[in-house]
């Protein structure tokens, strides 16, 4: 991802949300002749997260837009630049999904794409934003603590549209996109992208009324102040409350997370070891940072020595039985699998000893392989374990002399799972 020169870079979520905030201010610098009136008003936005090629699901951005306008303007007037201020907010899912997940610390970005619609004279315009966003911004650590982040932003000047009538309406963008940047602790990035749709079509920020062009200043005060007041309040209040929100929670998000897996096992009783390959095809649920997944291991040959100085190959298949689940919060990774081990065949010189279609364990082997230091879901790491092997059982005439060199405690698999 390109790197930003000027502080102007909000973090990844909140970044150019605030574009059409920005807008406003390009037509609401306020010319010498009007009074300013001030402008607020709050929008949300569905953005679909990605972070360092990682699919982050869609997340709800809201923002809260807020400037002053001139009163009044005239068609072929300049209004000049003004500061517009923001604050957003950002959903705790992507508060947990970045600072648990991803690890990130810190994050900044700037919207790429960001426009507003001016709307007068029966034609719609839209009008580039310079770059937006906001400098780094620390993410919370802590549940359900509100990440808000405040940003402002100066807008160059614009000409009124010469076919100005009756009023210039601004309006928020129906969409836009962000690139981003995650910091970890040790100053490492993320990527990252938001691909934002407004999700109501009502995106009017506000209007200024359209005057003619004055010709002269006044020569004199007004004579006469005017003789009446309103006589009349309105009468009646709304007699609807607002309807209340659904009572359904939204599903939880679920994102892909495949790794590959590369390593070994030891079979302590037999004095040898096994090199393991294969896949994890995970679907991991943002909400509860769990995961279920689907485990597949190739063949292997395990190189053994029976009463320590007698070579015997074995050639074995690990089978997971069912899912294998667990958890991956704040860099550290637990998995919880079930694996059946069948033997295909065992010989020592070339002379099979035992093996078959039914030689296996009399039970699977509960595996829990927990990271080594830090597992991150995009760059993956190292995990181990240390697991038992049940008795043999289906392996011909000498069954339960090869159970001594295969079964027992203490076998150890240390491996190493990348994307």
């Amino acid at each position: 991802m390109k790197k930003m020169t000027k502080p102007g870079r909000v973090l990844a979520g909140g970044a150019a949300v605030a574009l059409g905030a920005s807008a406003l201010s390009m037509i609401g610098a306020g010319s010498a002749a009007a009074a300013d009136v001030a402008l607020e008003k709050s929008f949300d936005y569905d953005c679909v997260v990605t972070a360092g090629g990682l699919g982050l699901g869609n997340h709800i951005v809201g923002v809260l837009a807020s400037t002053t306008v001139p009163e009044t303007v005239y068609p072929g007037e300049e209004i000049t630049p003004r500061q517009v201020n923001i604050t957003l907010t950002l959903p705790e899912l992507l508060r947990q999904s970045t600072a648990l997940l991803l690890q990130g610390v810190e994050a900044d970005g700037v919207s790429t794409n960001s426009t507003v619609t001016l709307t007068t004279g029966g034609q719609t315009t839209s009008v580039a934003i310079p770059e937006l966003g906001a400098g780094r911004t620390p993410i919370p650590q802590v549940a359900n603590e509100p990440w808000i982040i405040p940003a402002s932003g100066e807008v160059p000047a614009i000409t009124t549209p010469d076919y100005a009538v009756d009023e210039v309406i601004i309006g928020m963008p129906p969409a836009f996109d962000i690139d981003a940047t995650i910091y970890k602790a040790d100053n490492s990035t993320v990527p990252s992208t938001l691909n934002c749709t407004a999700v109501s079509t009502d995106l009017g920020l506000g209007a200024i009324a359209v005057v003619d062009e004055p010709v002269e200043e006044p020569t004199e005060e007004p004579t006469e102040e005017p003789t009446e007041e309103p006589t009349e309040e309105p009468t009646e209040e709304p007699t609807e409350e607002p309807t209340t929100d659904p009572t359904t929670p939204p599903a939880d998000t679920i994102i892909d997370v495949n790794f590959k897996l590369n390593g070994q096992t030891t079979i302590k009783a037999g004095n040898g070891k096994a090199p393991l390959s294969g896949k994890i095809a995970a679907k991991f649920n943002l909400n509860k940072l769990t995961f279920d997944a689907d485990m597949t291991l190739n063949d292997t040959k395990a190189k053994l020595k029976a009463l320590g100085f007698l070579p015997v190959d074995a050639d074995l298949r690990f089978e997971p039985q069912g899912k294998v689940t667990g958890d991956l919060n704040g860099g550290k990774l637990t998995a919880n699998s079930t694996v059946g081990i069948h033997i295909k065949s065992i010989k020592s010189f070339g002379l099979k000893l035992g093996g078959g279609s039914k030689c296996q364990t009399k039970s699977p082997s509960a595996i829990q392989l927990k990271s080594v230091g830090n597992f991150d879901p995009l760059a993956g790491g190292k995990v181990e374990s240390t697991y038992s092997i049940a008795k043999l059982k289906g392996c011909g005439l000498l069954n339960d002399i090869l159970s001594i060199f295969a079964s027992g405690s203490g076998n150890k698999i240390t491996a190493t799972l990348a994307p």
